[in-house]
């Protein structure tokens, strides 16, 4: 062979492929074997936590026992005892459980040698880039809003008809109902007893109005790295299916917040919806990050004005 063609040979030769590693290999061989971000158990263990302290938080708003802490009520029998720094306790030991869960991630992720960062996802780098990502996280706010009082209304509509059924089945003269028989209540009293809990965590001065801001920013950032970054990205790889983990990630937020009852983790789990939503269209934690903080402070300062206003009280002594 001549030696300019000789040359030109060597030059579209195919490449040598190196065999491929044995990770690699063994991914190949086994493409059904689902294999999360973390240990099956350790999500399961986090899960079964949170539904269980959410329904301890149920049952000590529905009793009013539990620890002043705790409890919805406890707020304010420690400030009539003289307490006046019951709230900043709460606030500070939340905001340490949200921390405390984030270490557990970081655990679970360290045991798959995950890097924690990668939870961030493609974090916007430049003040142009983060400027857009918090108005797109005002816009998510607006439109989330919206479509969460559409949901509040639809709910109000169903529940007044169930209970205008049964408080009509019994009044009705063939029903066996016992007079004595407490009568359901009504869905503007159960909402106004729900604000009224609420209220209790609402700050109430400057000191606590601080600390609040504080801890909003931990919760936004600590539950969109639970329920975004790591709950979600594990029903990703586990499920294989992203609608389906985004729901499911999306009902253990819900379900996390049990305080507020049937309504609120309904409502609370569309909302869950709608930050993954948002997180899988950015493919980043930062503006779900902005507008769950900036959510729940706006939701913080209303209680507290609705608290010092008595609006509640005004509104229970209204003629009927």
């Amino acid at each position: 062979m001549p030696e300019d063609e000789q040359i030109e040979a060597q030059t579209h030769a195919p490449a040598e492929i190196d065999p491929a590693p044995a990770a690699v290999s063994e991914t190949y061989l086994e493409p059904s074997k689902p294999r999360g971000i973390a240990p099956i158990w350790h999500t399961l263990l986090l899960v079964l936590a949170i539904l269980a302290y959410s329904a301890w938080g149920a049952i000590s708003a529905n009793s009013g026992s539990g620890n002043p802490i705790a409890s919805p009520g406890g707020a304010v029998r420690a400030a009539t005892a003289g307490v006046d720094n019951v709230r900043l306790i709460r606030y500070a030991l939340t905001g340490a459980l949200e921390l405390g869960i984030v270490v557990w991630i970081a655990f679970g992720l360290r045991l798959r040698k995950v890097p924690f960062r990668s939870l961030f996802g493609a974090w916007p780098k430049g003040l142009n880039a983060i400027t857009m990502e918090i108005l797109i996280a005002a816009a998510f706010w607006v439109c989330s809003m919206s479509i969460l009082l559409i949901c509040a209304l639809s709910w109000l509509f169903v529940q007044t008809h169930i209970y205008r059924h049964e408080t009509a089945k019994q009044s009705a003269p063939s029903s066996q109902s016992s007079p004595n028989s407490p009568k359901p209540k009504s869905p503007e009293q159960q909402q106004s007893e729900l604000i009224h809990q609420l209220t209790e965590l609402a700050p109430a001065n400057g000191i606590e109005i601080a600390a609040w801001g504080f801890l909003c920013l931990i919760v936004g950032f600590s539950e969109e790295i639970i329920f975004r970054g790591y709950m979600q990205s594990q029903a990703i790889a586990l499920l294989r299916n992203t609608p389906i983990a985004v729901i499911v990630a999306a009902i253990v937020f819900g379900a996390a917040h049990g305080y507020q009852g049937v309504r609120g983790i309904f409502l609370i789990s569309i909302f869950g919806s709608l930050f993954g939503i948002i997180t899988l269209l950015r493919k980043n934690l930062l503006p779900g990050m902005i507008a769950h903080s900036w959510h729940d402070f706006a939701t913080g300062m209303a209680l507290a004005l609705i608290r010092s206003s008595h609006l509640l009280d005004h509104l229970s002594a209204a003629p009927k």
